[in-house]
């Protein structure tokens, strides 16, 4: 039997018929041995959900059943479980292009220098419209998650940064993203539309409690201050906008002040353009 190249790696809290459109995603899976897909049920309870679970175990599925962990246990689960060297994760309300983990398969194979593969993709649900990602840039990273968790990575930048970081959890994304950048891990960008981000009125993100969202903040500047720091931060303004006043003063806004750059945003006082 083939050891599959990669693993798409899928949790599953009460989202049964999600899954289902998922998992349409991949014909002819059962015909293939070049990647495999691990479903874990984080602990669901939602009766339609259960009755999916067992259609797809009958059907030769991987599922594992653990009691409600959280996203970020969740995926470690099932990359542990993983035999692909590639992990492709997966959220179960998304859709995603089969093509997105050939390609990422042949990209992983042929360029070793690059620890992640991440493309553009679409929004759909409650907000429609293309998200178009961009070449990787760390700076803008160091200021906000702009990547897909659907993102391509190698098992072993995984291991090195120690999995998903459950104290990250609301931002465990953009935390992950950010260790193996921080790692020295190298981000290949994939200029093609290949899946579809499902955006649902409770959102996780949007779900994240204002008083939570800051101590995620203060969480992540004290896991990575080397890097994340104010110090650090400011220096590298200083030097990256040093001429350009205006500029500067926005970064400084959007850094230290965001409520009130959000009020000036709205009141069309300032552009967003250096903000996306």
């Amino acid at each position: 039997m083939n050891i599959p190249k990669l693993s798409v790696i899928v949790p599953c809290y009460n989202q049964g018929d999600y899954l289902l459109e998922l998992i349409a995603c991949f014909p002819g899976y059962h015909q293939q041995g070049i990647y495999e897909i691990i479903i874990v049920d984080d602990g669901s309870s939602d009766e339609r959900t259960l009755v999916v679970f067992a259609q797809l175990e009958k059907e030769g599925y991987h599922i594992i059943h653990q009691t409600n962990s959280g996203v970020c246990v969740t995926r470690n689960v099932a990359i542990t479980a993983a035999k692909g060297k590639y992990i492709l994760p997966v959220d179960a309300d998304d859709k995603v292009s089969v093509q997105f983990v050939y390609d990422a398969i042949d990209i992983l194979d042929t360029k070793p220098e690059y620890a992640v593969v991440y493309a553009n993709g679409e929004y759909f649900g409650s907000k429609s419209g293309p998200w178009n990602v961009g070449k990787f840039n760390l700076q803008q990273l160091m200021l906000w998650n702009y990547l897909h968790s659907g993102s391509a990575f190698r098992k072993i930048a995984w291991e090195n940064v120690n999995g998903y970081d459950p104290k990250a959890n609301g931002l465990e994304d953009w935390d992950f993203w950010l260790s193996i950048a921080f790692n020295g891990g190298k981000f290949y960008y994939l200029d093609k539309s290949l899946f579809d981000y499902r955006v649902l009125p409770n959102s996780a993100i949007r779900s994240v409690t204002s008083e939570k969202f800051r101590k995620l903040l203060d969480y992540l500047e004290e896991k990575h201050n080397s890097f994340l720091g104010v110090e650090h931060l400011s220096d590298h303004f200083a030097q990256k906008f040093k001429g350009n006043k205006k500029l500067w003063l926005k970064m400084l806004l959007k850094v230290y002040f965001p409520k009130y750059l959000e009020k000036l945003v709205k009141t069309k006082k300032i552009d967003t353009v250096y903000f996306t």
